[in-house]
């Protein structure tokens, strides 16, 4: 629409004038929304042919209608034949391409290929099959009815058919169906517009495009992968920057593409750092979710793949725990319960796996407590915990010690004679240092012996577990959580490439918001893409528990607790005891995650302490590290004149070093008695 380029002079009174019907000479103003029959003297010769060319479409005898209509639905055949399967082949392969180099990746874009022009293959026999049966039907019946009825019926048939195709074609039918009312800002450069305007692919590819150049990002081109329930996935590529560079702009991002809050998720490709897949979420990805399946007793084994979740491109969760050492992270509210005991309810259901339920500040699986085969929870039972640990550790180094003898190689097999033993470990910050070390010390040697470690927390603290999730644990699962838990658990860098649970919300009342969708990265799961775990309800929990006691679990077997020369039954007898000072109890925890060697320098054990206390003991802002280390030996040994007079804690030279033995600090903390 065209209007006048300078400003119309101010309304006045004026008398009532009739509107001449010759053309009028002079500056033509237009006002949105009203049309504009302008003079046929200022129309070219172009326009004027586009004219009769829309008069003849739309002419009375309705002919052009009726062409169109056809033409439309003729669109639409095609439509169905193709459906979304050649855009789905071409992006296929170019992830193939892109994967050029990983045997895992391409292996699985190949199959991805097959299988895509396999559906393709099988959609096109079906869609075929469908349109040509209702065409034959329809061609008989019309045959039938002309050669029986003669030159009425064959002039009703015409009429018919020109009637359908002019219904098809006429103006009303096309703004209805076909305009949403996005065509006229499609059809020009201009501001962005909101993803929910953006019915195909073309549009969605124009909507990233134009945001993306609006927030200043040097973008080479846009490619709309597919559209799922919740949304869009697109493809872009950088003509310059970095993916961070774009990651750092999503929330800024969301704005033009008007997306929920933390609506828009970012992924840079592995293989092609210039292009980053976006995910547009509008709705939510796990409206419909599928029900946890019924696992009988004893219907499972340890190696098996078991269904946990829902992936958001509607893929299954599904995870094998066999030598998997794992860590759940998740703020209050963030669903971490949830997540805990569906694991528990796989594990539960294994003939060939004990499960070891510790909580030092809550009630652990307690929905599970009947198919638990050791359950020791609350921080005033965190003797006894120490104690289970303590007994799985022995187990694990004995293991190693049978592996030649029972013919399983380099790892322990699982069955139902000889089961593997996992310890789930809830709110482990706040476990005592000691704990903490025996977990460490569990999680570099019990993997082989099929001794597993799972932990939990409302945060990864910086503490001796730091680096242990770096070297031991494989399996990785973050909740709703905070910014530093990222680096924390998944690695330096991982936000960046689209690892972002902190952009998940806890439940807030009775708002369940994101609580129970995670990120996973091991057990198969390589992207960033959100999950969520099926919940389970305290109720159906005890009812399988229950089923799955009277039927019989396993136990850990005979040989293992004989070769260690422990046993469980004796745990009530395990008195409290008085905590350490700090000092003390941090000196003695680096020895025990070290595996207990014969002696220790000051340099290894501070780096120790440092780790795992840093509030209290790693260098103060300024301070040098040897500064600190003699700060920390320090207190060390006025600790001990406090509480142990007669132990001599003067260190002892050795070639190679200078620190304690062992023999000292057991003597210090009286295990001797």
């Amino acid at each position: 629409m065209t209007t006048a380029a300078h400003t119309p002079p101010p309304a006045v009174d004026r008398p009532t004038l009739s509107i001449a019907k010759e053309p009028l000479e002079g500056t033509v103003v237009a006002h949105q929304g009203a049309a504009i029959n302008r003079p046929a003297w200022i129309l070219s010769s172009t326009e004027l042919a586009r004219q009769a060319g829309r008069h003849a479409v739309d002419n009375r005898l309705y002919i052009g209608w009726t062409l169109r209509g056809y033409g439309r639905l003729a669109r639409r055949l095609a439509d169905g034949w193709r459906d979304d399967y050649p855009q789905l082949i071409r992006t296929a392969r170019a992830e193939l391409k892109a994967a050029k180099g990983d045997m895992d990746a391409e292996r699985s874009m190949k199959n991805a290929v097959e299988r895509y022009r396999a559906e393709y293959t099988r959609h096109r026999r079906i869609y075929a099959a469908k349109t040509g049966g209702w065409a034959a039907a329809a061609s008989t019946a019309a045959g039938v009815g002309v050669v029986q009825g003669g030159l009425w019926v064959s002039v009703l048939l015409g009429m018919v058919t020109v009637t359908v195709g002019a219904m098809r074609g006429r103006p009303s039918a096309i703004a209805a169906e076909d305009d949403p009312g996005r065509i006229e800002i499609l059809a020009a450069e201009g501001e962005p517009f909101p993803i929910a305007d953006a019915s195909t692919r073309t549009e969605a590819a124009e909507c990233v495009r134009r945001a993306l150049i609006s927030e200043g990002v040097n973008v080479a081109s846009v490619e709309a992968n597919r559209r799922y329930d919740w949304g869009w996935e697109v493809t872009v590529r950088l003509k310059k920057g970095t993916p961070a560079d774009l990651i750092a702009k999503a929330p800024e991002l969301e704005t033009p593409l008007d997306l929920p809050t933390d609506g828009l998720l970012c992924q840079p490709l592995r293989k092609k750092r210039s292009r980053v897949v976006l995910r547009l979420v509008e709705g939510d990805p796990f409206e419909a979710m599928p029900a946890l399946p019924d696992r009988p007793p004893n219907s499972l084994r340890m190696r098996d793949k078991a269904l946990i979740g829902k992936r958001m491109d509607g893929q299954a969760t599904e995870l094998s725990f066999l030598g998997v050492h794992f860590i759940a992270i998740a703020s209050s509210g963030g669903g971490k319960s949830v997540t805990l005991r569906t694991i528990g309810d796989v594990l539960t259901a294994c003939e060939d796996v004990v499960v070891v339920d510790l909580d030092p500040g809550g009630n652990g699986l307690e929905p599970l407590a009947e198919a638990v085969g050791v359950r020791v929870v609350g921080a005033e039972e965190m003797h006894l915990i120490e104690a289970v640990l303590e007994k799985l550790l022995k187990i694990a180094k004995a293991r190693a010690t049978l592996l030649g003898k029972l013919g399983m190689g380099e790892n322990w097999i699982p069955s139902r004679e000889y089961p593997a033993i996992v310890a789930l470990v809830d709110e482990y910050p706040q476990l005592s240092q000691r704990a903490k070390a025996l977990v460490v010390a569990i999680l570099r040697v019990g993997r082989k012996a099929r001794v597993q470690i799972g932990l939990a927390a409302q945060e990864a603290t910086k503490d001796a577990i730091g680096a242990a999730i770096a070297d031991a644990i494989a399996l990785k699962i973050v909740g709703p959580s905070r910014h530093q838990d990222i680096v924390q658990v998944f690695g330096a860098g991982a936000g960046a490439n689209g690892w972002r649970p902190d952009r998940l919300h806890p439940a807030e009342g009775e708002d369940p918001v994101d609580a129970g969708k995670i990120y996973i990265m091991g057990g198969g799961q390589r992207e960033p893409l959100i999950h969520k775990v099926i919940a389970m309800s305290p109720e159906e929990g005890k009812r399988r528990a229950a089923e799955r006691a009277k039927a019989g679990r396993p136990w850990i077997d005979a040989l293992s607790l004989e070769t260690a020369g422990v046993r469980f039954d004796d745990l009530d007898t395990i008195r409290p005891h008085d905590r350490l000072p700090e000092p003390i109890e941090l000196a003695r925890a680096a020895f025990t995650a070290a595996d207990d060697p014969e002696r220790m320098t000051t340099v290894e054990l501070y780096e120790y302490v440092a780790a795992a206390a840093p509030e209290a003991w790693a260098p103060a802002e300024g301070e040098e590290v040897e500064a600190a280390r003699n700060r920390y030996l320090e207190a060390l040994r006025t600790a001990a004149a406090e509480i142990a007079p007669t132990v001599d804690m003067k260190t002892r030279q050795w070639r190679g070093g200078r620190g304690y033995y062992l023999s000292t600090l057991i003597e210090l903390t009286g295990e001797e008695a």
